[in-house]
């Protein structure tokens, strides 16, 4: 059994990051408003500023948001050298990311991103992950108020307590960790350091716990060593813990071996304090990468990554004549609808909704085993607009029960809302009068998940627990290959 030291897992770390930053960049590599040259040297790396910038890109597309507003958020953006790009060159970097969230997911299927543990139905978290870094980086060389003020100004972020948690970060989170297996080999009575080793190996339940916990790891473990190592280090010594407290339990008070035992458990306790130390410092990302994942937790990331591969691997075309219908589909990875307005009280009742930006999901099913389910999409209350959108979902279809499973995780949708133009030689024109981002509330994406996976195991009986990506992905690449491609539902804009 090897192990890593805390140099190691602090350079795997750093690997992990320059592979991230080189996946996001892989795109844009010749996109001449990303050069070296054109990126403020004094703010950090160009590498992470360009990455930043991809990620930020790609939360914009993720919400809607037109090519026009993109550029304008990027020509005010203070990250540029002089000369600052211009209009031409800002397109074409937005025009690169769109391509790469359509056809890779931006963080899923180009070679040096797969595997990283990236959420590509999530560019807000990645880019996110992104901005810790940068702010945990930046703290090296200048102070936690200027750190906090620069968060605003480069990178738009303006919540306090993101400001006061995102300069607050390590740069260096793992430059300490201890190696619970050197604690216990330097013990200096070496039953205490044998009864550590063995609790946290086959005696003790460790060894199981590790297997438990790599078999649901939605990510590579060559890709992601540090992470392997600390996740390692976390189940082995929460195995340890309580196979240690049942021993002690049972022990005698006056019993010579109780006092072995006793030390053992302070050494395997105090690892897992540092362990917490650890993860407090890290990503948000990384913490979700770290945590135990249930049996349903770990077949909702075999059906989602295998969903996911199923988008992009087979290619989704636009059509050259825009429907102008109210339906549920998909962009890239993302869940995308669209809502047909018919009338100008609808579109006017449409333009003063994405003013007020409000809109709420319900659900209407049978029960949670129903075959079919409907999102009625609506302002609260009915509000001013009085607009009602259905979406129908049919769960005995594989892709229908991935979308709501997809909507689940990614807790929003974008819609587009659609207007209808017939000129007097009977020429059909659709056009985009808006999009909206509605975020999906904890309980309804509970709700979802829960509606969906059940769906998906009737689907494929049998298909769960470790076995599932040798039985259950193979059933579910089957489904959704009898099944048509879901609508792309993001209007050209």
């Amino acid at each position: 059994m090897t192990h890593s030291t805390s140099g190691e897992l602090t350079a795997h770390r750093e690997q992990w990051f320059r592979e991230i930053e080189e996946g996001l960049l892989w795109h844009v590599k010749d996109v001449t408003a990303l050069r070296k040259d054109r990126l403020r040297d004094d703010i950090g790396e160009p590498r992470l500023i360009g990455s930043l910038l991809v990620a930020r890109i790609a939360v914009q597309l993720a919400r809607g948001e037109s090519a026009a507003n993109i550029r304008d958020m990027l020509a005010s953006c203070p990250v540029f050298a002089a000369p600052s790009p211009d209009i031409d060159e800002l397109t074409e970097l937005i025009a690169k990311v769109q391509f790469g969230l359509e056809h890779d997911g931006l963080g899923n299927s180009v070679a040096v991103l797969d595997g990283l543990g990236l959420f590509p139905w999530s560019p807000e978290s990645t880019y996110m992950l992104l901005i810790e870094y940068w702010a945990a980086q930046r703290g090296r060389t200048v102070p936690r108020t200027r750190v906090e003020r620069e968060l605003g100004e480069l990178w738009d972020i303006a919540d306090s307590r993101v400001l006061a948690a995102h300069s607050s970060l390590p740069a260096c989170p793992l430059e300490t960790y201890p190696d619970v297996w050197e604690k216990l080999k330097a013990e200096p009575d070496f039953r205490v350091g044998n009864a550590g080793a063995m609790m946290l190996t086959q005696h003790g339940g460790g060894d199981r716990a590790w297997e438990q916990w790599m078999s649901t790891r939605p990510w590579s473990p060559l890709k992601c060593r540090h992470l392997v190592s600390l996740g390692g280090d976390l189940v082995r010594c929460q195995a340890a813990q309580r196979a240690l407290n049942r021993l002690l339990d049972q022990a005698p008070s006056g019993d010579e071996f109780r006092t072995v035992l006793e030390r053992a458990a302070r050494i395997i306790d105090e690892q897992l304090s540092r362990i917490a130390l650890a993860v407090e410092g890290m990503s948000a990302i990384e913490y979700e990468l770290l945590r135990e994942r249930t049996s349903e937790e770990h077949f909702q990331d075999g059906c989602l990554a295998t969903f996911q591969e199923h988008l992009l691997k087979r290619y989704q075309t636009y059509s050259p004549f825009p429907e102008h219908e109210t339906k549920h589909g998909t962009w890239g990875p993302l869940p995308w609808w669209s809502i047909a307005l018919h009338d100008e009280r609808e579109q006017q009742a449409a333009e003063e909704l994405l003013v007020r930006r409000g809109m709420q999901l319900r659900i209407t099913a049978k029960n949670q085993d129903a075959d079919e389910l409907e999102i009625i999409c609506q302002e609260p209350g009915l509000g001013p607009s009085g607009l009602t959108a259905r979406l129908h979902f049919d769960l005995r279809n594989a892709v229908h029960a991935c979308e709501l499973l997809l909507l689940a995780r990614r807790q929003s949708v974008a819609v587009d809302f659609l207007t209808e133009h017939i000129d007097e030689w009977d020429d059909r024109e659709v056009n985009l009068i808006g999009t909206l981002d509605i975020a999906i509330g904890s309980d309804i994406s509970a709700t979802l998940a829960d509606i969906s996976t059940r769906a998906l195991r009737r689907l494929m009986p049998g298909a769960s627990g470790p076995a599932f990506y040798a039985e259950g992905v193979p059933a579910l690449e089957r489904l959704l290959n009898s099944s048509p491609l879901p609508e792309i539902c993001r209007h050209p804009r």
